[in-house]
């Protein structure tokens, strides 16, 4: 665990005993938004694919202000169904992260919470300038990685890499097909495939690179979750 710096409410839920190493990635996504979101405003990146907006209406359900989700797809029919049920309460922007005029059409957001989106990103330094972008106080990241190489702060580019080696880095998922890593990189897909596979320092150097500060990292498996925020100008 990287030494978390600052946030008091951090270590209170840390201090509940809920190891985030007894239960899913998830888990811990859930307890972060719990924890930060009441009050704030909240934008969910990557929100649809697989999750329907689960991570958004969790949000609205821990005391949100107001909820933004951003997706290059389209709402889902069960999305659409649990937002009616909600009074239509989150705002779905249909768009992309890396477009140049993000902002503009975004807005900021308070807390900003992305997961299952670097990965999948052919520039993740670009992708992380534009959270920066929309980002007012807290950053809740998270991505698959690989564990750390000898040489610290190492990533893995998929994409054309031997069938030999993908298989030496995949890993099990159940019930998902990781295009890119557990089958060869389909240029026609764009950002379906896993471009990347970054080590737990690498994902930490490159959020500090974009201007964040970073407050906590936590890194199990093949999954690593970053807690920051914007660092003074």
């Amino acid at each position: 665990m990287y030494p978390v710096r600052g946030r008091a409410g951090w270590r209170r839920l840390l201090r509940r005993g809920d190891d985030y190493r007894s239960g899913r990635p998830e888990d811990l996504s859930r307890r972060l938004i719990a924890t930060h979101v009441p009050g704030k405003s909240f934008l969910d990146v990557g929100c649809m694919w697989r999750v329907d907006g689960a991570y958004s209406f969790h949000a609205l359900g821990a005391g949100a202000r107001a909820v933004t989700g951003i997706d290059v797809m389209a709402a889902t029919p069960a999305f659409q169904e649990k937002n009616a049920a909600s009074g239509n309460r989150v705002r779905l922007l249909e768009g992309d992260l890396n477009a140049p005029d993000l902002r503009e059409w975004a807005g900021t957001h308070q807390v900003v919470f992305c997961s299952g989106v670097l990965y999948h990103a052919p520039n993740p330094l670009h992708t992380l300038a534009q959270l920066r972008l929309v980002c007012e106080e807290l950053l809740i990241l998270t991505t698959a990685s690989v564990s750390e190489r000898h040489e610290s702060q190492a990533a893995i580019f998929l994409p054309h890499l031997g069938t030999a080696e993908r298989r030496r880095l995949s890993f099990r998922s159940p019930g998902v097909g990781k295009l890119g890593l557990d089958t060869p990189f389909l240029p026609e897909k764009g950002y379906a495939n896993w471009f990347w596979l970054p080590t737990p320092s690498c994902v930490r150097a490159m959020v500090r690179t974009v201007g964040f500060e970073l407050l906590a990292c936590h890194a199990f498996r093949h999954v690593t979750t970053i807690v920051a925020r914007p660092a003074p100008a």
